[in-house]
């Protein structure tokens, strides 16, 4: 980023994901984060360290990534993955990053499935539930003592947890993610009044204008309605959803479950998630990379102008 400052600055984006290792990749703070090993505050801001003072034009939403690791039981202890995100945030907030972007799949471990990812079989799903809440609630609250404006993305939101999600707007995963939508509930509960949690909808098979508004309307009002009756969502979290969650998209670069994917397919995609989201719709990419040019393999000018254009084209009306 420092580097390639200018070129950066000219892509068609508001802000990257920040991945956080060490330059020789003996450190690897963002695999770790969301570990039972508390890190050393120290190595956190020195990997973040070459972020300070620098300043963009363009690229003014800049986020530190976390990816699923291996974390504690919900009943175990907690201090580690707690005191590990509240550096995090410390780390992000000198730098100038917005937050974290943290992608919550369970890679390494199935620590959000119940029975099979728990440790104390004796404790019911209600119980593991709310004990997921609560880890959630203590870990957004550590970020936001340490960063009151922090803004939160999670990649999944808590539709992949409530059985009442309704398919095929929603892939039916919930039975292998029982305890996610509670983690990311907490979040929500533990969130102030100025920082933001994001319900990414990392959902890559949307694609029409249709399918965007559901899946929007969906998670922002039927999620925390009475009519959904959501176990792990209390009364008071209910009434208060709406207003306290910020509902986004995720788009992949590449194919997805039948769904083709080319330059044109990408501009259309983006349009309409732009139009429906409340702020945040965020690009996953594993074909070429945009963050170099074509001639050094960066994704050719027809991918780069797809995104171009479907920025120009969000904020106009939709034919008739």
């Amino acid at each position: 980023m420092l580097e390639n400052g200018a070129f950066l600055d000219g892509l068609p984006f508001d802000g990257l994901a920040v991945y956080a290792r060490s330059t020789d990749l003996s450190k690897n703070v963002t695999a770790a984060v969301l570990g039972a090993t508390r890190l050393e505050e120290r190595v956190i801001r020195d990997i973040l360290a070459p972020l300070r003072g620098l300043r963009f034009g363009n690229l003014t939403e800049n986020f530190v990534a976390v990816v699923g690791g291996r974390p504690p039981d919900f009943f175990d202890d907690w201090s580690g993955p707690a005191g590990n995100f509240a550096a995090l945030a410390r780390a992000a907030r000198e730098v100038g990053l917005r937050g974290v972007y943290f992608d919550n799949e369970t890679y390494d471990a199935p620590w959000s499935r119940w029975p099979q990812g728990v440790r104390h079989g004796d404790r019911s799903l209600a119980e593991y539930q709310a004990q997921a809440r609560l880890r959630g609630r203590e870990v957004m609250e550590a970020m936001v003592e340490a960063f009151p404006e922090i803004v939160v993305i999670l990649l999944h939101g808590p539709y992949i947890s409530e059985p009442r999600a309704p398919a095929p707007l929603f892939p039916q995963w919930q039975s292998r993610n029982q305890l996610l939508g509670p983690f990311f509930a907490g979040f929500v509960e533990g969130a102030g009044p100025r920082s933001s949690v994001v319900d990414g909808g990392e959902l890559y098979h949307l694609r029409s204008s249709d399918e965007f508004r559901d899946s929007y309307g969906w998670r922002k009002d039927a999620m925390g309605s009475d009519a959904v009756d959501c176990a792990f969502l209390p009364a008071a979290l209910r009434a208060r959803w709406k207003d306290r969650v910020s509902v986004g998209f995720g788009v992949f670069d590449r194919p997805f479950k039948g769904q083709r994917m080319d330059p044109g397919t990408l501009r259309t995609t983006l349009v309409r998630a732009l139009r429906q989201t409340d702020r945040y719709v965020w690009l996953y990419v594993e074909g070429p990379s945009f963050l170099k040019p074509p001639g050094r393999g960066g994704a050719s000018a027809e991918w780069v102008e797809a995104v171009r254009q479907a920025r120009g084209n969000a904020g106009k009306a939709p034919p008739e």
